[in-house]
């Protein structure tokens, strides 16, 4: 509700004698909802360095006063334009104070669904999918200095499309590693790790040089479970190897299988994206790339929050709800 619907309904519920506690308890889940920004906020928006004008670039800028909410307002003398500390940000022209989205990235790090977090954050769920798409945004390109050495377990994962989008074949679901099937290829060495998706059906010599080979290090030692792919980096990379079969480890306990490491991947990922289960499946790395950044960013979910909101605050990217798919 905004603030024109709110002055309609208090004319609507003009002289009943409902209408202050109605229009009042209206107001306040308002004001409750669109809290404003607090001073602790607007001391750290303005503790935000700025190096250039984000219209043009320029380097020659002055203080020109604040704003009504008390950010400061910068005056570039190249182009003209007035700028303030978020303008040109994914923050830009926000109405809703930053601290509100403390509790949604940390619901995104804490496995919550868009629907629980827009429920607890009384938002609406087209709200948390504008969020996500700026999360999204901010995160894209992370994964591309995660570079893993010494013992790297690598290993394929699946997700399978949505059921309406499953091939058939005579009405029936085809059967093993299908082309309605994702292809994820993950890396960790015990700490960190990466997962790209790289089309659909089984692994090949491409796709494992592609997921592969800038993400570990020249000389580390390949820990893998033999599928033919995967010996496509071994040469390039000077890699020692260790190969475990899945014959030889299936039915291991946890504690005694030697691709423990990368099998805990997996089952943190597949339960990160069940939370998630109607996702559009043109957005799974984007929601692979949230996933590594949650798991390698160290720290408890708190700590994860304030790290994805500072990358957000210097990401230049101005996203418009109406330009985004929500």
């Amino acid at each position: 509700m905004n603030k024109k619907q709110l002055a309609v309904l208090r004319d609507r519920f003009s002289g009943r004698r409902s209408a202050d506690l109605f229009v009042s308890t209206l107001s306040s889940w308002y004001d409750e909802k669109h809290g404003r920004k607090s001073k602790e906020e607007i001391d750290f928006i303005n503790s935000l360095s700025e190096n250039e004008c984000p219209y043009c670039h320029g380097h020659h800028f002055v203080h020109d006063g604040r704003r009504k909410d008390g950010r400061l307002v910068y005056l570039c003398r190249d182009c003209g334009r007035k700028f303030n500390p978020l303008s040109g940000t994914l923050f830009d022209s926000a109405k809703i104070p930053i601290s509100e989205w403390i509790e949604y990235i940390l619901h995104l790090t804490e496995y919550h669904s868009i629907k629980s977090s827009a429920n607890d954050n009384r938002n609406a769920r087209t709200t948390g999918r504008y969020w996500l798409s700026k999360a999204f945004f901010a995160l894209r390109g992370y994964q591309d200095d995660v570079v893993l050495k010494g013992s790297v377990y690598i290993d394929e994962t699946y997700v399978p499309e949505l059921k309406g989008d499953r091939a058939t074949c005579d009405g029936k679901r085809k059967r093993g590693l299908s082309r309605d099937q994702y292809c994820i290829m993950t890396g960790t060495d015990g700490d960190c790790c990466f997962a790209f998706m790289e089309g659909k059906g089984k692994p090949s010599a491409n796709k494992a040089r592609k997921a592969y080979m800038t993400h570990i290090g020249v000389g580390s030692t390949l820990i893998h479970d033999g599928e033919k792919s995967q010996f496509a980096i071994v040469g390039p990379l000077s890699l020692k190897e260790e190969v475990h079969p899945t014959d030889s480890t299936s039915g291991l306990p946890d504690k005694d299988n030697p691709m423990e490491p990368i099998n805990r991947i997996h089952r943190f990922l597949k339960r990160f994206l069940r939370s998630h289960g109607g996702y559009s499946r043109d957005d799974l790395q984007d929601w692979l790339n949230l996933f590594c950044f949650i798991w390698n960013t160290p720290g408890d979910h708190e700590m994860k929050a304030q790290a994805l909101i500072e990358i957000m605050l210097k990401t230049v990217k101005i996203m418009r709800y109406r330009a985004t798919k929500h």
